[in-house]
């Protein structure tokens, strides 16, 4: 019997990826409306792409919302650096909820959250059930979530979904050189400018 597996993808990092590594350059439209839809393209290939490959047992996405987090509550500067999210890029959002929709795919979010604090959650409870979990995302601080049950398959810079790692606790431990529980404490030394802090 197949050991069962879940895979979690982090819904807005897959988008924006897809829109600044595709999209931007050469953008794919629909011939009728105008409307680009690169991104929408590049999701639906990914998901379809690793649904196939890892033929998990159940599959979720996780998005981010509108709302503030309680990061935000406790640092007003959180991402405050970050330049506003571009029109074409909300639109295609937009699209890629409604093609999850489509596809049936269980979407998870909640006001005061990050997606990756969804995946989080998700990936502790599946494990608590002896259930292994692969989270889909290129945003590194998924890396202090990898343990016995779960990994993290990370797409390589310019290498888009076709080229990607599959993170394990020796592959975190030979890339940062400390264990994935240790990640938070060397962000909290280090910084992080992505998020401003």
């Amino acid at each position: 019997m197949k050991k069962p597996l879940l895979v979690l993808f982090d819904g807005n990092n897959i988008v924006h990826r897809a829109f600044h590594a595709f999209a931007a350059s050469r953008p794919l439209t629909v011939s009728k409306t105008g409307e680009v839809i690169s991104a929408v393209y590049v999701f639906a290939l990914m998901l379809l792409k690793i649904i196939n490959e890892l033929k998990p047992t159940c599959y979720a996405i996780a998005f981010d919302t509108k709302a503030p987090t309680f990061r935000h509550q406790m640092f007003d500067q959180y991402k405050a650096q970050r330049p506003p999210t571009p029109d074409e890029l909300i639109n295609q959002l937009g699209r890629v909820r409604q093609l999850v929709d489509a596809f049936h795919i269980p979407i998870y979010e909640l006001d005061g959250y990050e997606a990756d604090d969804v995946l989080g959650t998700l990936s502790e409870q599946a494990s608590q059930q002896d259930i292994d979990t692969i989270i889909v995302t290129g945003d590194a601080d998924a890396m202090q979530l990898v343990s016995p049950r779960v990994r993290v398959l990370y797409p390589k810079p310019r290498g888009g979904f076709n080229n990607t790692d599959l993170f394990d606790e020796a592959a975190v431990n030979l890339k940062y050189g400390i264990k994935p529980e240790h990640i938070t404490d060397f962000k909290g030394l280090k910084g992080d400018p992505s998020d401003n802090i």
